[in-house]
């Protein structure tokens, strides 16, 4: 699995609609934050644990800014998880445990 990048609303209207967790990460690549845990979520994106329940993607706030603000994101790090259509969870500039808990906890509501 990789993650897979966003560029416009109708992309990400249709990914999150899925009947499965959707996690989206919201980034920036001038923010420090970002460049740090994003390829902490690249390496999740690989984890067998997550290859059939959950779909990983990704926004830069700079291709996508309307994204972004469809979504209400503020500051960024943000992860957000969905599940057809709705919002399930959210996590701001999390560390990496944090993150993979996100993770997991969203994508066993699956299971």
């Amino acid at each position: 699995m990789t993650v897979t990048p966003l560029t416009c609303l109708e992309d990400f209207e249709v990914a999150i609609a899925q009947d499965k967790t959707v996690v989206v990460e919201f980034c920036a690549t001038w923010a420090g934050r970002c460049r740090v845990i994003g390829p902490v979520f690249e390496r999740f994106s690989e984890l067998p644990e997550f290859a059939v329940d959950v779909d990983f993607c990704s926004v830069d706030l700079d291709e996508a800014f309307e994204v972004a603000q469809k979504a209400g994101v503020g500051p960024v790090p943000v992860f957000m998880t969905f599940r057809n259509g709705v919002k399930t969870g959210e996590l701001v500039a999390p560390g990496a445990d944090a993150l993979h808990e996100l993770i997991d906890r969203a994508g066993t509501t699956t299971r």
